[in-house]
């Protein structure tokens, strides 16, 4: 075996034990158990091997399930956003405001909400935004 060939084995079986080890501590926090899901939380930086408590984490609301933060901002809480747009069904604006629910209680100490009075679409244009529904649903 060339020095090549055995240095590509060598870092094959190294990426190979990464993803083990990475896949192992997805699956213990219960985040999932598709491709997809695993995908996701490597690319929000879920399964960093050396995560830092300090510093600012960028998440989605459904990937926040089950973690809890000092301090969480909600942005864009608008109607077409929160609830999406998509959701046209009974079943699925409540998905979508039991979503908002996990949201909202990710926080322990102080929690920020803000939404757009306009927004430009990707299109070019400008639209102006109305709150979400789901903020009438929260208590002060």
């Amino acid at each position: 075996m060339s020095d090549f060939d055995r240095s590509e084995l060598e870092r094959s079986l190294s990426e190979l034990h990464e993803f083990h080890d990475r896949w192992t501590l997805f699956k213990s926090k219960g985040m999932g158990s598709s491709l997809v899901a695993f995908r996701n939380a490597m690319a929000l930086g879920q399964l960093a091997g050396d995560q830092q408590t300090a510093g600012l984490a960028l998440s989605t609301v459904h990937t926040m399930k089950g973690l809890e933060k000092d301090i969480v901002f909600l942005v864009q809480m608008c109607e077409g956003v929160f609830p999406d747009y998509r959701a046209q069904s009974a079943a699925q604006i409540d998905e979508e405001r039991n979503a908002m629910f996990v949201a909202v209680t990710r926080a322990r100490r102080w929690l920020y909400i803000t939404y757009p009075h306009s927004r430009k679409m990707p299109w070019g244009d400008v639209r102006s935004q109305k709150r979400s529904r789901f903020l009438d649903e929260i208590e002060h």
